[in-house]
């Protein structure tokens, strides 16, 4: 009895701390590499962090060693990757399934402010294309935000992707613990998730 009580109250506890709001501060550019940083205030100002976000790519000296090649083509393996999340992209009810996570994600965010600028490009138009048929969307909704200035762009000629981001919200973690859960328990989901693996076979 005394075990399960010792749980029941850990349990409790848990969901009480995850249930505090915590306030964010970001900022974030570039891919390679990628730069800027995390501020994060928690139990009410008794936590503070800033996290800074390491740069991930090469050095210009690194960069400019190395001699620069053609355009190298797609790997085998990337390419029956990237067709297998199309493939799972093509199932209208995931699609919607996302759509509706990421207006849950937003909505349960409460942004004060968000300053996002996206161009996106996979080297290949028709790839580019049915991705940009996913985000299209997206992009929409990002835009329709209070407190939010959002450019998503395609990029059909070449292989890009840079961003620049920056902004304040207060997030509740069970909140997102909640929303998490739904998604991947979700039977469209799932679905998706066996397509993929039958992708993989």
């Amino acid at each position: 009895m005394t075990a399960a009580i010792l749980v029941v109250a850990a349990v409790a506890a848990l969901l009480v701390l995850l249930a505090l709001p915590i306030d964010v501060a970001f900022r974030a550019e570039g891919i390679e590499p990628l730069r800027g940083e995390i501020g994060i205030r928690w139990l009410f100002g008794a936590v503070r962090l800033q996290v800074p976000i390491p740069g991930s790519g090469e050095t210009d000296e690194t960069t400019q060693a190395k001699p620069r090649a053609g355009k190298a083509r797609p790997k085998a393996g990337k390419k029956r990757a990237r067709g297998n999340v199309f493939a799972a992209l093509r199932q209208a009810a995931f699609r919607r399934r996302l759509y509706r996570l990421l207006q849950d994600a937003l909505a349960a965010a409460h942004l004060r402010e968000l300053r996002l600028h996206l161009r996106l490009g996979l080297g290949d138009p028709a790839d580019t294309g049915r991705l940009w048929a996913v985000l299209g969307p997206l992009a929409a909704i990002a835009r329709s935000l209070r407190n939010a200035d959002v450019r998503i762009e395609p990029e059909f000629i070449d292989a890009a992707l840079e961003f620049r981001a920056e902004g304040r919200a207060r997030l509740i973690p069970l909140q997102y613990l909640a929303l998490a859960v739904g998604f991947v328990l979700s039977p469209v989901s799932i679905r998706a998730w066996r397509t993929l693996q039958a992708g993989h076979a």
